[in-house]
């Protein structure tokens, strides 16, 4: 066991009434500047509540702290608790696929630390954040506290703070836990069968749960004997402030541009057969005509792909950006690209690329089920096309051909729903959540 120590709040604020502030703990923060929480907290103040963000020191960097300088006021508390310990070969296991370079390896490495490290590899932080979250809730201005995962092992400072002092307790989770396969890798089926107590104890204990997709609140209600009402539905969306500096339609060029925003061989995305697509399409139209242009992680193994299928020329790596940098340079193309892979419980699942690309001017060109959530927001915002991997490379180059010729003629354009775009604004989501934690705040009152 090692010796931790909490970190001191980044800024010094004035104390607030009891009930005026809501604890928010969440592994990273801020994550990129445009994640989930990181426009809670951005946005629940217009609605008054006052976050108060605990957050795992380990993922603190320079650029993070850049960003909480420029996105966020002055008076933002924000704390970190630093982890006992630390972990190495469990990271890069879990995002790699059985098909993927050293994944067996891996798969072995990391077996020791999967073994002592329940429910998963970020708990090391948990127990000092718990030991500082108990510090801020027994000073009586925090109000309720909202838990964010992924990784799962957040909800347990929420379960301890319940426990031992009634608080209000909201827990959002942005993803499946033990129902997501790819990410879900218990050591043995006796820790499987301990993180599915621990689940279900979770579920059962905390006042409200947030799904970010109808379809993952039905399951929640169902698997675990919910409410109707205890169950709310905030789905990831866009914050229309992030392109407030961009011009909504891309300026004509004399190539026709496929943007794709974050990590292109994430888990088990059909990336290979994207590629193989935009290489087919560049074929038939002239590689000079094409650039797919790539704002995120390039990993190693896409690296060697390209220079395999020689698409070097094709495709341009922008790298990590910062949110707002990636949004312009992204709407700034023709074409957006959506990948996503298909198994039992993708049809619940939702890139978050996608509310961003819905308002970009353009269509979306998606590799992914032509059933579940993701298809129905394509089709009732009238954005784009779905095309499930299963078509195979001639279907979506093809399609990419459709959309060049509507683009050499200058009728590349799209008849958006606002409507049901608009749903998706994190500003409404923000008012919505305010609303539940008020709500999380009357009921720690009134024990």
């Amino acid at each position: 066991m090692h010796t931790v120590e909490a970190c001191r709040p980044t800024r010094a604020v004035p104390r607030c009434g009891h009930g005026d502030k809501v604890l928010v703990a969440v592994e990273r923060f801020p994550a990129t500047g445009g994640s989930r929480v990181d426009k809670f907290v951005k946005l629940l103040p217009e609605h008054g509540i006052a976050p108060v963000v605990l957050s795992a020191k380990e993922t603190d960097s320079p650029r993070a702290r850049q960003l909480r300088q420029d996105l966020y006021p002055a008076e933002l508390e924000a704390y970190q608790a630093s982890s006992r310990g630390w972990s190495y070969f469990t990271p890069r296991y879990l995002v790699r696929g059985p098909g993927s370079r050293n994944y067996r390896l891996l798969a072995l490495l990391s077996f020791p630390e999967r073994f002592v490290m329940l429910p998963d590899y970020m708990v090391r932080w948990i127990a000092p954040g718990i030991r500082l979250a108990s510090e801020l809730v027994s000073r009586g201005s925090i109000g309720a506290v909202f838990t964010s995962s992924p990784s799962e092992s957040v909800h347990l400072i929420g379960l301890e703070l319940k426990q031992r002092f009634g608080i209000g307790w909201v827990a959002d989770f942005r993803d499946l836990w033990t129902e997501k396969a790819l990410l879900y890798r218990p050591a043995t089926r006796f820790h499987d069968a301990w993180i599915r107590r621990l689940e279900q104890t979770v579920f059962a204990s905390a006042d409200h749960v947030i799904a970010n997709t109808p379809e993952n609140a039905e399951r929640y209600r169902t698997r675990f004997g919910l409410a109707p009402d205890s169950v709310t539905v905030i789905p990831n969306g866009f914050d229309p402030d992030d392109l407030l500096a961009t011009s909504s339609r891309p300026e004509p060029q004399a190539r026709f541009r496929i943007g794709y925003c974050g990590s292109l061989d994430k888990h088990a995305f059909p990336w290979r057969l994207a590629l193989d697509a935009v290489a087919q399409f560049a074929q038939v139209v002239g590689r000079d005509k094409v650039r797919l242009i790539h704002c995120g992680y390039a990993s190693r193994q896409v690296r060697e792909y390209l220079a395999r299928k020689q698409m070097q020329d094709v495709v341009v790596l922008r790298g990590d950006l910062a949110h707002e940098e990636a949004m312009k340079v992204t709407a700034e193309t023709d074409v957006r690209l959506l990948l996503l892979y298909e198994n039992e419980y993708s049809g619940c699942v939702v890139p978050m690329k996608l509310y961003n690309y819905l308002i970009m001017d353009g269509p979306i060109l998606a590799v992914a089920p032509e059933e579940g959530r993701t298809a129905a927001i394509i089709r009732e915002s009238r954005m784009g096309v779905v095309l499930s991997a299963a078509r195979g490379v001639s279907a979506i180059s093809g399609q990419l051909q459709h959309y060049y010729e509507a683009w050499e003629k200058g009728q590349l354009t799209v008849d958006p729903n606002h409507a049901e775009i608009g749903r998706y604004d994190r500003h409404a989501h923000a008012r919505t959540l305010a609303g539940i934690l008020r709500n999380a705040m009357q009921h720690e009152i009134g024990r």
